[in-house]
């Protein structure tokens, strides 16, 4: 039966990127001495198959890699173009017969994706893969994620062409007298318009994210569970974060933080605005976020420890006697930037202690802001890819001082 296709192909992601991946994963699980990689978690399963439907990919050390599929089988065959046998499949007990009908050797050492599979699957697993000692191989998948295709760079760039259009728009939308979450509605009206898929993909336990920040004067620096900088109130006890009912009023900070995702692809960015006027201590601290973040640009290459530019961020703070108010108080997180790609929180992390040399072919978001309990947060973000000359800036909106509506 012919299946009618539900996109174009310049939307699928094109068949040689995945087997690339994929023969990536599989260099990888040699090097471990693993036998394959069961993948459930949906975006990995993006990653390596181009499309999410409830399914299981095992990709075996060597071979071609199933994708056993609960629901549904005709989406996973017309939106991947990965060329490798597609089967419907009703209990998990059916892996094992899968696996052994299509010539693959069972594995003695298996790769799971443990940082985020359900306990109760994981003890599944164990009863069906009874001679089988099980690996977490989330490490391997993230550090594969973490160095960027063209494809994906392609992609990236197209997600932040459609933020400067949601951040030009605010010229228009922002005005006093609307409370935070009337003007975000109006401007996630624009994103939507603008091809913004809605969804943030964000990896971990308990990490739901809303993707719009729009904070005003004191909302801005309240804090809360989200493990960054800026927080908000919120509007209900059972979701508090992101942006409430206060008044959008002049002479104080409008703080923006948004996430951009297209086509599955993401890009983190920040403005402070304000309509009138703003207190000096807070244009003063918006001017060395601004000055944080030239001076990342300036010294970031690969090769150069991750923590280092964590490292010089907290030193240009100190310097100007803002270390109470860096990076959130009274509650800072010790980071200055994250990875980004499918997922919000990718690698690398730009945080105290972490070691790992930053690479060609990084993306990150980079985040210098500053709060100020019972007064405002004020701050800037922007994605880079970390190219072999440095970085390169993806945002053409200015960010060069604090913008007056």
């Amino acid at each position: 039966m012919q299946i009618n296709k539900n996109f174009n192909d310049n939307l699928l992601t094109p068949k040689a990127e995945l087997q690339k991946r994929i023969e990536k994963l599989q260099l990888e699980l040699r090097q471990y001495d693993l036998d394959g990689a069961l993948i459930i978690q949906s975006t990995d399963l993006v990653y390596f198959t181009g499309t999410y439907q409830n399914a299981h990919l095992y990709i075996p050390v060597e071979g071609r890699p199933i994708i056993m599929v609960r629901r549904n089988i005709d989406r996973m065959k017309t939106d991947s173009k990965l060329d490798v046998p597609i089967i419907p499949f009703k209990s998990m007990s059916e892996i094992i017969h899968f696996i052994k009908q299509h010539n693959l050797p069972l594995p003695k050492r298996l790769g799971l994706e443990m940082d985020v599979l359900p306990v109760s699957s994981f003890l599944r697993y164990q009863k069906i893969f009874l001679d089988t000692e099980f690996f977490d191989c989330t490490h391997i998948i993230r550090k594969l994620r973490a160095i960027k295709s063209s494809f994906e760079i392609s992609r990236i760039k197209e997600t932040s062409k459609m933020m400067d259009k949601i951040f030009r728009s605010l010229f228009e939308i922002i005005r006093p007298g609307l409370s935070e979450f009337d003007l975000v509605g109006e401007i996630e009206s624009v994103a939507r318009r603008e091809g913004h898929q809605g969804l943030i993909r964000v990896r971990g336990f308990n990490a739901e994210f809303y993707f719009g920040q729009l904070l005003t004067g004191v909302n801005s620096a309240i804090t809360s569970y989200f493990d960054g900088p800026i927080n908000g109130v919120g509007l209900y006890p059972e979701v508090p974060f992101g942006p409430g009912g206060k008044i959008i009023q002049r002479n104080e900070p409008i703080l923006f933080d948004y996430v951009g995702a297209k086509s599955g692809y993401i890009t983190d960015m920040t403005r402070t605005f304000v309509i009138g006027s703003i207190d000096s201590k807070l244009d003063k601290s918006y001017q060395v976020a601004k000055e944080i973040q030239q001076a990342i640009i300036q010294e970031a290459k690969p090769g150069l420890p991750a923590k280092m530019l964590y490292d010089l961020a907290y030193k240009i703070a100190k310097k100007y006697n803002l270390i109470d108010h860096f990076m959130g108080a009274p509650y800072p997180v010790s980071f200055i930037g994250h990875g980004i790609g499918l997922e919000l929180n990718e690698l690398p992390v730009l945080a105290k202690g972490i070691e790992e040399p930053l690479q060609e072919g990084m993306v990150f978001a980079i985040e210098p802001k500053f709060v100020f309990p019972g007064i405002a947060g004020v701050g800037l973000e922007n994605t880079f890819i970390l190219n072999k000359s440095g970085l390169e800036k993806l945002s053409s909106f200015p960010d060069d001082k604090i913008i007056n509506i």
